[in-house]
């Protein structure tokens, strides 16, 4: 017998003596991430490529060396706009299998598509900006983000869906439906775009948009200050007479002083009309000043109201969103259950806070979980009880873990499933004290079912302890 991982010889053992895996788990393992493969793909050929990416994100969390699910899963990403996780995957990919791995050709392929490829990063980029926006409540700068985003990555899902929500913010609703049905006919099971939908139901019209652009056009000036060189030359002293220069000098002073007297009492009434003009205008432009202040701190409280106003009101819609979402993934655990699939149904419900959704539903909800619980324990305890009879072991224990989760404490064949799990548990070290429990249970509801066999187990486990 051949290990499933490393290909060398088991000799009949479960444990590979070379990788030191358990080939049966690994085994499992494999089956359960193929299994998940083919559903996801199943999905996306539908066109549902959410649920197709999920299917795929869990297919290659159980088996992180599966390569076509992670090729798929890097298409499925680079279809609705994720590039740089789509290009993660297929690194990965091409880092476990190097020859013959179509991620190689994936990778190439968008080498040689640079303006392509700068085109989608630049969509991302004005993606987060419009979140950043969007924090900031300026919802018609991310709008114009968003817009352009869609405009270079048309099948950008996440950037659809934002703007959607953008416009049901602006009451825009005829332009938010536009926007989800773009995003339905990329991936027709979107939950997001099927909410926003479901809230606006809107007749199906289309609007073209404007653009327009502007230009701003600007001019420079260079000022010049030519500097132009003073040239002095020395000049000959001259002889002069000084008695006449002092006459002179006196005389000037006399006038100077007459014209003073004159004059000042003039200049200096001027100099007081003057200086009292601009008093008065100065405090016209004081008064001024104040009266348009009061005017713009009154027109900033009015415009504080109205920001208040509209973060609740933005506050009701957020609630009103959320409260519809909870009740549209009800209602589709609902449709689950009414399908026969209970487990994917309860696995819905139990990530839906039921906490003020209206009565009916939440009665719902309890009818719904006191019909599919004991329907699933039996279900599980059947399959696990068959499958560890059988020897398929981790079919057997995660069916028997399931059941431990749904089965009542007073189901048939209790004491066969007691047994079981407590057999599975002691055949793992670190799960002896989960064995202990139920081992110690069957043997005291259930006394005569195999005693010796159950003696036996709890001995080794004391041993072991």
């Amino acid at each position: 017998m051949q290990c499933p991982n490393c290909q060398a010889e088991c000799n009949e053992s479960k444990i590979c003596p070379a990788c030191k895996i358990d080939t049966v788990i690994y085994t499992g393992t494999v089956r359960l991430s193929d299994k998940l493969y083919n559903k996801g793909l199943s999905k996306l050929n539908s066109g549902d490529l959410t649920q197709g990416i999920e299917i795929l994100n869990r297919s290659v969390s159980v088996n992180k060396n599966n390569i076509p699910a992670r090729n798929l899963l890097g298409l499925a990403l680079f279809e609705v706009g994720y590039v740089g996780d789509a290009f993660k995957h297929w690194v990965v990919s091409q880092s476990f299998q190097k020859e013959d791995n179509p991620a190689t050709g994936y990778l190439e392929q968008a080498r040689k598509n640079i303006r392509a490829l700068e085109a989608l990063n630049d969509a991302t980029v004005k993606y987060n900006q419009a979140l950043i926006y969007i924090k900031q409540k300026s919802d018609d700068l991310a709008i114009i983000q968003l817009k352009r985003a869609v405009e270079l990555n048309p099948r950008f899902v996440s950037a659809l869906n934002l703007l959607a929500l953008c416009y049901l913010i602006q009451n825009s609703r005829e332009k938010a439906a536009a926007a989800a049905e773009r995003v339905l006919a990329v991936d027709i099971q979107n939950v997001i775009a099927l909410n926003y939908l479901s809230i606006i139901n809107p007749a199906r019209t289309k609007h073209e948009t404007r653009k327009g652009e502007v230009g701003n056009k600007g001019s420079t000036k260079s000022v010049s200050s030519p500097y132009r060189g003073i040239n002095i030359q020395e000049k000959k002293a001259r002889n002069f007479r000084f008695d006449i220069i002092l006459a002179l000098v006196i005389g000037a002073v006399c006038t100077f002083a007459i014209m003073y007297i004159m004059f000042y009492p003039a200049i200096d009434r001027q100099h007081e009309n003057q200086l009292q003009a601009y008093r008065t205008s100065l405090n016209e432009a004081e008064n001024a000043r104040i009266a348009d202040a009061e005017v713009h701190i009154a027109e900033l409280a009015e415009k504080d109201s109205h920001i208040q106003a509209q973060e609740g009101l933005l506050e009701q819609w957020e609630a009103q969103y959320e409260r519809a979402d909870r009740i549209i993934r009800f209602m589709q655990a609902d449709n689950l259950f009414r399908d026969d699939q209970l487990l994917e149904a309860i696995e819905r419900l139990d990530v839906i806070d039921m906490e003020g959704l209206p009565r009916d539903l939440v009665d719902r909800d309890i009818e719904i979980r006191e019909n599919a619980y004991p329907r699933l324990g039996t279900q599980f305890v059947n399959e696990g009880l068959s499958a560890f009879n059988t020897g398929d072991y981790y079919k057997a224990l995660v069916d028997l873990e399931l059941a431990l989760r749904f089965m009542p404490p007073t189901a048939a064949r209790r004491a066969e499933f007691l047994l079981a799990l407590g057999t599975l548990y002691a055949r793992d070290e670190a799960r002896h004290p989960e064995a202990r429990v139920l081992l110690e249970e069957l043997v005291a509801e259930f006394p005569n079912h195999r005693p010796q066999h159950t003696g036996s187990l709890l001995d080794s486990l004391t041993d072991e302890d």
